[in-house]
């Protein structure tokens, strides 16, 4: 078995949601970065976890991992001013492994059927996101005028757990930090590097809290499945 670390990224501010840091959000009574890390525990192909978390409430975070009494070792380290930051300082934390795992603790309805389709992917190709085909027409756009209609047969919207060879992920990283390039998330990173990156089956109910109007979404879905679950 090759051994997987994952990656929690959870030291985004949240100022768009307006609810402060976006991990220490409760949905249904839970945070987000409890409900993430739950799901990374609860898988046994995942050897450990290492959150990235908001500086001024690393204390807070630490709180949540201890209170889900974890059955594998679980660092929480103090993220950067930008999630690729964040990333790489996870990376370094993390130590050497296999494969790794990136996620969005702002993403807390991911499953561990996608996450072990990532990771199956990852295991496959060096690298790997899911994303699902945007469902609306796509425009580019500069200012308030149309450019250009896209064909939506070629464009995805990309979702996290991306998975990655351990040695290429961290490259990708020292190359971008080299170069200056900022990047919209790590498969971007691996990408520009030279190494081609698989896109595997997205889920819709993956969504990301950004908005108020993602976190009325998320957590009725959240409580959707926990009243399905309890009967």
């Amino acid at each position: 078995m090759p051994s997987v670390g994952a990656i929690v990224a959870a030291a985004g501010s949240g100022s768009r949601l307006g609810r402060g840091s976006k991990a220490l959000v409760r949905l249904n009574g839970r945070t987000t970065l409890a409900r993430v890390l739950e799901l990374f525990l609860s898988l046994e192909e995942v050897d450990r976890i290492v959150v990235v978390g908001p500086p001024a409430r690393l204390e807070t975070a630490e709180q949540e991992v201890a209170a889900l009494h974890p059955s594998k070792p679980v660092l929480v380290r103090p993220g950067g001013e930008s999630r690729q930051e964040s990333v790489r300082a996870g990376i370094a934390a993390l130590g050497e492994c296999d494969y790794v795992l990136v996620h969005d603790a702002a993403r807390p309805l991911a499953s561990p059927a996608l996450v072990r389709r990532v990771l199956a992917a990852a295991i496959e190709s060096g690298a790997a996101f899911p994303a699902i085909s945007p469902r609306d027409a796509v425009k580019r756009v500069e200012g308030n005028r149309l450019v250009e209609s896209l064909d939506r047969s070629r464009v995805v919207l990309a979702q996290t757990p991306q998975g990655f060879a351990y040695s290429l992920l961290a490259r990708a990283h020292r190359e971008a930090a080299d170069a200056g390039l900022v990047g919209d998330d790590d498969a971007q990173l691996v990408a520009a590097a030279g190494h081609a990156v698989t896109v595997v089956q997205g889920d819709p109910a993956n969504i990301k809290l950004t908005t108020p109007e993602d976190f009325a979404v998320v957590e009725a879905l959240i409580k959707e499945q926990e009243a399905v679950s309890s009967t």
